[in-house]
């Protein structure tokens, strides 16, 4: 089973939506996989944004028990994949942990990848290094957007893997 870690800045949208969609998906097409969330600056224990939690009822996934976390640099060797919202995190923890170069992409750079290895387009796909948008603090249409750049880039994954 892959373990894999959703790692943004504060744990409370991106990384917790990315792994609550990812865990989703994998369910719906019975592909073993856990997935966890984590922040680089996160304070610990705050529950995911409102905005996050509506987004996520659209997409029938309860995120009223999400609580944030701190990202832990000693555990993530346990990961088979560490997926960053953006280059600026992807640096940081290849900062924290240089030796696991081979396991830190930016999920749209691991989509990329694997449509490419699949011969799929896509246009929001394919600029591999591109961040996925922080809806922090702005409106349900904002997380909404991005919300839907995480599941496509998930949806690529996970044809790939099947």
């Amino acid at each position: 089973m892959r373990k894999i870690l959703m790692v943004c800045t504060g744990n409370t949208c991106r990384s917790a939506m990315a792994a609550a969609i990812f865990l989703n998906k994998a369910a719906e097409r019975q592909i073993p996989v856990e997935v966890d969330s984590a922040g680089l600056s996160a304070l610990e224990n705050d529950p995911a944004s409102v905005q996050a939690q509506t987004v996520m009822k659209e997409y029938g996934i309860d995120l009223s028990g999400h609580r944030a976390k701190q990202l832990d640099p000693q555990v993530l060797g346990q990961y088979d994949l560490i997926l960053a919202m953006t280059m600026s995190h992807k640096q940081q923890i290849l900062n924290f942990r240089p030796d696991l170069e081979n396991k830190v992409f930016l999920i749209k750079e691991i989509a990329a990848q694997k449509m490419q290895e699949t011969n799929v387009q896509s246009e929001n796909l394919n600029r591999a290094d591109s961040d996925v948008s922080d809806p922090y603090g702005q409106t349900v249409a904002v997380y909404q957007r991005t919300a839907a750049e995480l599941l496509q880039a998930i949806e690529a994954i996970l044809d790939a893997w099947q």
